[in-house]
Formats: structure tokens, C-alpha cells, sequence
């Protein structure tokens, strides 16, 4: 490890990690593969000093829900999960399997929304999926110009090349999830085939001791090194002449900050290859439709997790709720909401410059809500969508939620409708609405790394292939419908980051994608699906889905029971460990 207070041994990290940079790169698989084997188990080994750390930062309760929801299911489960199907990736690779073996790979029909483009169907990926995912479903959309017949082409193409020279990438760590900071460098190392040099996030940088020995193997042969401090470390880094590659995960300030102090090439381009996920202003589109009481509850907990999740310190948190004019819903949706909102557990913002945050938006926003809690929680309904508030092209990373409204919808009376009729003209039209929602979000809010919707089933099967357009047509990286885009982050073969074509002077969300193992290349976005209701109450709708409320919502009060079940059963997934998986998550 090391600081600015001795440039020197920066440097020397630095010179260790050249030493050993061919190496690596050129290391056999199945010893790649040992590496992976050993970090996996050490995460298992000291996974709940890992979670310690995050509740010290946080100021939880040791037995508070948000520590499952938040610390386990963002810290040791999906590094598990993703370190398990990556080894599965390399051994394919290694012994010249199909690396596809058993995903459903499809081109998109003529006429149909998206057609010509590749979509590989990487959720369910087994049995134990469609039990503990039973109605989710994941499709990883592929760039035009992937086929079906190239597309295995696109895939870890770092282990197609000859003798590699090997490369040394910084990575800058995030200080809000502390999954991110690992899973980046464990990317860079197998994707890449590179060695790292992390750099903690001064917010996270107490995650580092445990961090330190889950990565020991990495460390002690010369293949990572932990460093730690301020900007003024990460500048040092940038700049030296033995950093030469580099990942960020953070804002565009800094990834800006970043390509100013490296310089650029000819052709525009940073003078070191930048890659950076850089979160963005996520929109939550609600569709109108025949919503029982007990759906608008349910779903006010989920607009509230996607809201306070990580006290709304998060790149893909929902910032903006759509919503739809004149649907009866509206009232009912924003009283759950409200209780949703201020129900959910207490905590702290542990980010710095939060309080500041709040104070500075509500005194721009007078008619904005401060909602009763300890923690400092913000709701603005009504923004004008013409408007050019500072919500739809800010980032605010905490616990301010706008909603706005938009035209399509309303019948000749001003009153809502149950359903849309799914044709696109006149008044109670769904559809037309669906339309300019999509729009709205695409050409009014900045960034493009997750975007979600919300429908019921009726409305769904009514709007039909008008629900697949709005779905291709969203240029956001990460999708969701009926489940929160984050899921994306957890699900280790999709292939997290922003939508493709951002520049170096417009990088909005970010450039590249990270923590897919599968190791795709030219992937461009991600779909999620989940079930509108959750069990048992689906089964009373006839909802053939298994899946209970998920434990990242924030009000999953057995979410930490789960969570530890989930994550040593990514570790090994075994028939006997679905027993009392299964018991924790029915309990909630």
C-alpha cells in the first residue's frame, strides 16, 4: 500500500506491478483460474469483516435489514456470484468449449422492434436460476454487426492473442458500493488480462484491510497493488509514465478531470485509454393500469428502494418518476410513496457534502417536500417535463426524488383509464404515452447507464409489440421492467455500463462495460424482466413466478439471513444450501 506522503513508494508499487505485467498476461488460464479459486474462497473467509467495515462507515445496526439488502448484496454476494461464473468462462475457454454453452442466442425478427440485433438470454442460465429467479429473465442486446455466427468472436478476445505484452491499469475505486472497487480490478485482471493498481476512494478506503487480505494471493506474487489517499494520490498515478491504462468509476468531474491532465492524442482521444462508468439522471416510468391497492403498496417500496438504496448514493439510483396524466393511479401512487419513503429504514448519508445537498435544493425548490425522517429525505412532485430543471440534467447522489408528468393519457374528461388500448391515437391512449415517456428520457435527462419501467400485466399484453418498441428505443445501458436496472450490477453475465457511442467530450454515463463474465465486447444494453406482483400474491393473480420480494428492497426485513444464504451458495451451488435459502427468503 502506500500515500502521497512517500511518492516513492507509490512508485514503487508501481515498479512491482511492471515487473510482473508480462507475466500475468501471459500466465497460463487454469493458474488464472487457482488465483480466482483461492480470492473466491478468501471472500468467504472474511466476508463478514467486509460487511463490519460498511456498517462501521454507515452507522447501521448490526442486525438492521439494510445490511443484508445493502452491505452483503452489494459487498461479498456479487463478487462471489461473479468470480464463480467467470472461472466457468475461462474453463470453457481453456478447454475449447462453447462459452455460450446452454445461453439461448437470438436474432431479433424482421418487423420487430430491435430486429437484426443479436440478444443472448444470460438469465435463466440453469435450474438453480429459473428456482431462485423463477420469472426473471436477462438479455444481454448486442451492438449491429454482431451476428450470431460472430458473435463468439467478440467474446474474450484478450485470450485469442499471441504472446501479449501486458499492461498496467489504475484502477480508480468507487467510495459507494463496495463491491465496485474489487469487481473493477478482478475485471481489468482476467478481461484485460491486466495487472492493477487500486486505488482506494477515500469514503470507502475502510473496506481496504479486508479487501487487503481477500486479494493477498494477487498482491504477494506482484499481480495488485492497494494504494490509498486523496485526489492528489489518483493525479500522481494518472500522471506517471508506468500507469498505462485507466478505469474510474465515479463522475463526470473527474473522469473530465482525468482526460485534462493526461492530454490528447491526435485523434481526439485521451492520451492513455480511459474507461468509466459514471452513473447519470435514471428515470422510473410508470405505466397506467388496473393497480389493486396492494400493487400500489408494493411497488411505492419499490420506487423507495430504488430512491434510498445506498442513501440514494448510487449511479443508478431512480432520480426522475414518470408518471402519467390523468391516470387515477396518481394520487394513490404518491400517499404510498410518501409512506414508503419515510417508512424505510433510518440511516445515515454517508456521503460527503450531503446535508449541503439537501439544503441547497430545497431552498431552490421551496415547494419541495422535506419528508419526516431523521435521515434528510427530499420529495418534489409535479416538475414541469418542458422545464429545464437542474434534476433532469444533474446527478443529485442522495435522497431527492422529482416526479413529473407527462401528456397521452387522459380521456375527454381529464379522468385516467385501467389500460391503454395499445394503437397510439387518441385520448386513454397508453401507448401514446409509452412513446413520449421514452422520448422524454431519452432526449431530456442526462446520462444513459439505467432507466426502468413499471407495468402491469394487463397493460402489457394490451400495448404488445408497442412495450418491445419503447424497450429498443430507450438508449440506456441497463433496462428495467418491473425490477430496478441495479439488478444489472448483480447479475455477473450482464454487462454493466452506459450505452454505447458516448465520446470524450460527451461521455454522459460512461465509456465501455465491466463485471460481465461472460467477457462480452460489443454488448449494448442490458434488459431486465421481472414479475409485477411478487409470491404468494401472484399465484392469486394466476402470475406463474416463484419469486418472492426481493432482498435488496429496503424494507425486506429478512434480507440479511438471505443474503448470507445467497452468497455462499454462489460460492457453491448445491441442492442442499436451496433449503434454507429458500426458508429465509419465503420469511420475508
Amino acid at each position: 500500500m502506500g500515500d502521497l506522503d512517500n511518492p516513492s513508494q507509490l512508485d514503487r508499487c508501481l515498479e512491482v506491478l511492471q515487473e510482473h505485467k508480462t507475466r500475468w498476461a501471459r500466465l497460463p488460464i487454469v493458474d488464472k483460474i487457482r488465483y480466482l479459486e483461492e480470492v473466491r474462497a478468501l471472500v468467504l473467509t472474511h466476508a463478514e469483516a467486509w460487511v463490519a467495515a460498511g456498517v462501521e462507515l454507515k452507522g447501521f445496526a448490526p442486525d438492521s435489514p439494510l445490511v443484508g439488502s445493502e452491505e452483503w448484496l452489494t459487498g461479498p454476494y456479487p463478487t462471489v456470484a461473479w468470480l464463480t461464473d467467470v472461472i466457468g468462462t475461462l474453463e470453457a475457454i481453456r478447454t475449447g468449449r462453447d462459452v455460450l454453452d446452454g445461453v439461448a442466442v437470438r436474432t431479433i425478427g424482421a418487423g420487430q422492434a430491435g430486429a437484426g440485433q443479436v440478444a443472448a438470454r444470460v438469465i435463466p442460465g440453469g435450474v438453480y436460476d429459473r428456482l431462485l429467479l423463477s420469472g426473471y429473465d436477462l438479455d444481454v442486446w448486442m451492438q449491429p454487426g454482431v451476428t450470431e455466427e460472430n458473435l463468439r468472436e467478440t467474446i474474450g478476445t484478450f485470450y485469442r492473442q499471441t504472446d501479449p505484452p501486458g499492461r498496467v491499469t489504475l484502477v480508480l475505486g468507487a467510495g459507494n458500493v463496495s463491491a465496485i472497487p474489487i469487481l473493477d480490478a478482478l475485471y481489468s485482471l482476467v478481461a484485460d488480462g491486466d495487472v492493477v493498481v487500486l486505488k482506494m476512494n477515500p469514503v470507502g478506503q475502510t473496506y481496504g484491510a479486508a479487501f487487503e487480505k481477500i486479494l493477498a494471493p494477487l498482491i504477494r506474487d506482484g499481480y495488485l497493488q492497494i494504494v490509498y489517499g486523496g485526489a492528489d494520490v489518483g493525479a500522481h498515478l494518472v500522471g506517471s509514465d508506468l500507469v498505462e491504462a485507466v478505469h474510474v468509476t465515479g463522475s463526470e468531474r473527474t473522469y473530465a478531470a482525468i482526460v485534462a491532465q493526461l492530454g490528447r492524442r491526435d485523434d481526439g482521444q485521451p492520451a492513455k485509454p480511459v474507461r468509466a462508468e459514471l452513473g447519470g439522471v435514471g428515470p422510473t416510468i410508470v405505466l397506467p393500469g388496473p393497480w389493486t391497492d396492494a400493487d400500489i403498496a408494493y411497488q411505492a417500496e419499490h420506487l423507495a428502494t430504488q430512491k434510498l438504496h445506498t442513501s440514494g448514493h448510487t449511479c443508478v439510483a431512480s432520480q426522475v418518476l414518470v408518471l402519467p396524466q390523468g391516470w387515477d393511479g396518481i394520487d394513490k401512487l404518491l400517499t404510498a410513496l410518501r409512506k414508503a419513503l419515510t417508512a424505510a429504514p433510518e440511516r445515515t448519508s454517508f456521503y460527503p457534502g450531503a446535508a449541503e445537498k439537501q439544503a441547497a435544493f430545497r431552498a431552490d425548490n421551496p415547494t419541495a417536500e422535506a419528508l419526516p425522517t431523521q435521515q434528510e429525505r427530499t420529495l418534489l412532485v409535479g416538475v414541469d417535463p418542458q422545464s429545464d430543471h437542474p434534476a433532469f440534467r444533474t446527478e443529485l447522489f442522495g435522497p431527492i426524488y422529482v416526479t413529473t408528468s407527462l401528456p397521452g393519457y387522459a380521456d375527454g374528461h381529464g379522468h385516467g383509464h385501467g389500460h391503454g388500448n395499445g394503437h397510439g391515437n387518441g385520448h386513454g391512449d397508453a401507448a401514446a404515452y409509452l412513446r413520449a415517456a421514452v422520448e422524454f428520457a431519452n432526449g431530456r435527462l442526462h446520462g444513459n447507464l439505467g432507466a426502468n419501467m413499471i407495468v402491469h400485466p394487463d397493460t402489457a399484453k394490451r400495448l404488445g409489440p408497442v412495450l418491445d418498441e419503447a424497450i429498443a428505443a430507450l438508449r440506456y445501458g441497463c433496462i428495467g421492467v418491473n425490477a430496478w436496472s441495479a439488478y444489472v450490477f448483480l447479475a455477473s453475465r450482464g454487462a454493466w455500463g452506459a450505452y454505447p457511442g458516448n465520446t470524450v467530450d460527451d461521455v454522459q454515463s460512461g465509456i465501455g462495460v465491466v463485471h460481465n463474465s461472460l467477457l462480452f465486447e460489443r454488448a449494448q444494453k442490458n434488459v431486465i424482466r421481472a414479475p409485477f406482483r411478487p409470491f404468494p400474491r401472484s399465484a392469486l393473480h394466476l402470475h406463474g413466478t416463484l419469486a418472492v420480494k426481493p432482498p435488496w428492497f429496503v424494507t425486506n426485513r429478512t434480507a440479511l439471513a438471505t443474503a448470507r444464504q445467497l452468497t455462499r451458495f454462489a460460492a457453491h451451488p448445491k441442492p442442499q444450501a436451496l433449503v434454507g435459502l429458500f426458508a429465509a427468503a419465503l420469511r420475508g
